[in-house]
């Protein structure tokens, strides 16, 4: 039995479950990593079946979307979670309909590997210079950067303005609207 930190566990959030254990629990063998994400999914599934989870949106997220949606912005998800998961979160939050594309863990190597966002690309038919990757994690920043797509970070997430500051970010976002005119569109 090990405990961990509330900053230990938002500095692996964004990773895959296998690269999060990896990452944890280093001296581990992956045996152990593939028992602990068993165990891992087995918990969640019980405290989300038992409504026991909540996920809140960072404030401005759904009007940020809707603007965005409402302007014709093809817009996507790259995420750590499993399909499943990532489903259950954009349907708790009513956000179906809002992403053209998801890319999930189980169908993509886990960020900061850039196939995620090249998956995306070519699902979308884009090229990699008419895409923005919006994230607040490292992870997500350096996957952007590899895949060869502007970065905008999120200074209000997991990781701090310093942490994301290491890729770069063509854009900072102190505040989802700030999104906005980065799409010639009015904050709210």
């Amino acid at each position: 039995h090990r405990d961990f930190t509330h900053t230990q566990i938002a500095q692996v959030v964004g990773l895959s479950l296998h690269e999060a254990m990896a990452k944890l629990i280093p001296e581990a063998s992956p045996e152990f990593w593939e028992k602990a994400v068993l165990g891992y999914k087995a918990h969640y599934q019980r405290l989300a079946d038992g409504g026991a989870l909540t996920a809140p949106l960072f404030p401005g997220v759904r009007e940020t979307l809707m603007a965005l949606q409402n302007a014709g912005v093809v817009m996507a998800v790259a995420t750590g979670k499993s399909l499943r998961g990532l489903e259950r979160t954009l349907h708790e939050h009513q956000l179906n309909g809002f992403f053209q594309a998801l890319m999930t863990s189980d169908q993509a190597p886990s960020k900061p590997h850039p196939a995620m966002v090249e998956n995306i690309l070519q699902a979308t038919g884009f090229s990699a210079s008419q895409a923005l990757m919006v994230g607040d994690t490292l992870y997500d920043l350096e996957m952007g950067r590899k895949a060869g797509v502007k970065i905008a970070a999120v200074t209000f997430g997991c990781h701090t303005p310093e942490q994301l500051a290491t890729t770069y970010p063509d854009h900072w976002l102190e505040r989802m609207d700030d999104l906005l005119p980065l799409f010639g569109l009015s904050t709210t």
